[in-house]
């Protein structure tokens, strides 16, 4: 739920600079330790029992082998702890700033890589790419529309390369195509490892191009990405969200969940669709 605290935590004229030069940002401390470890142990519980009900085969595969990247979808109503970060104060601003409020999250999935037992054996592609699929064979214009973000929640220390890093083309947001290696091991001129602590947040834009890095530590690297994007995209998983949640949260953590009056609300929205407008238009400093 939005308070008070929320508006003390806008995007500066500093964070819009380098997120709208480099691609993305980096938000130091964003979650305390106490919220840290208790969303760990509930990506924990899953990692170590993904749930029945879940139909990606990735997660299935990563049952019987916790020595393997685990990747895990649709994973915000699976624990309440996982949705106080959907809009949490220090971070959800920056969002709203950077996209303004017809927004929702369209996607989330965490991700748990154990150190790399494969290590010096053989190649691993790290499969340099952009966000949202076809939307960037489809879209005219260069650069394409940015469309969404993402918020990386890190659960564990990456200050240091080779610790399983998300990796980053600075500003190959601004273009539509880079040079990436062929031997599919290599980085692109320019990549860089993104450095954080557990608890820091990593704000990126969906046209950045990025890599998952190789975890050649002794820790098991765990991270969750949140989703953000306008209401008229369409979900990119199943966000099977039960009923009896949507009626249970507050209307702004609907909007985010993806709730509505109608189909055309998703255009051309009224208050009810978007009580996210409705309060920062009452929040809003004169």
């Amino acid at each position: 739920m939005l308070d008070e605290r929320h508006l003390e935590h806008r995007l500066t004229d500093a964070e819009r600079e380098q997120f709208e030069e480099d691609g993305y940002l980096v938000v130091e401390s964003a979650i305390p330790p106490d919220i840290v470890e208790g969303v760990e142990e509930a990506v924990d519980y899953i990692w170590r029992n993904p749930p029945l009900d879940d139909r990606d085969s990735r997660a299935m595969h990563a049952k019987a082998d916790l020595t393997r990247n685990f990747f895990f979808p649709n994973f915000l109503w699976r624990d309440r702890r996982f949705l106080e970060l959907l809009d949490w104060h220090t971070t959800f601003p920056k969002v709203w700033d950077i996209l303004s409020w017809n927004i929702y999250s369209y996607h989330s999935h965490f991700i748990v890589t154990p150190p790399d037992v494969d290590r010096g054996k053989k190649p691993q592609t790290l499969g340099w790419h952009q966000d949202s699929g076809r939307a960037n064979a489809e879209l005219e214009g260069e650069p394409r529309a940015r469309l969404s973000l993402k918020v990386a929640f890190w659960l564990s220390d990456i200050s240091e390369p080779d610790k399983g890093n998300l990796w980053v083309v600075p500003g190959s947001h601004k273009v539509n195509r880079i040079d990436r290696p062929t031997d599919g091991i290599s980085h692109p001129a320019g990549a860089i490892p993104v450095l954080a602590k557990a608890g820091d947040a990593v704000f990126f834009d969906r046209r950045l191009f990025h890599a998952r890095g190789l975890n050649y530590s002794e820790e098991t690297r765990k991270v969750l990405f949140y989703g953000y994007g306008y209401r008229w995209i369409r979900p990119k998983d199943d966000m099977s969200i039960p009923v009896g949640l949507m009626e249970r949260v507050d209307p702004i953590t609907r909007q985010l969940l993806g709730g509505g009056t109608s189909g055309n609300g998703y255009y051309s929205p009224n208050d009810e669709d978007v009580p996210l407008k409705v309060w920062l238009e009452e929040h809003e400093p004169i």
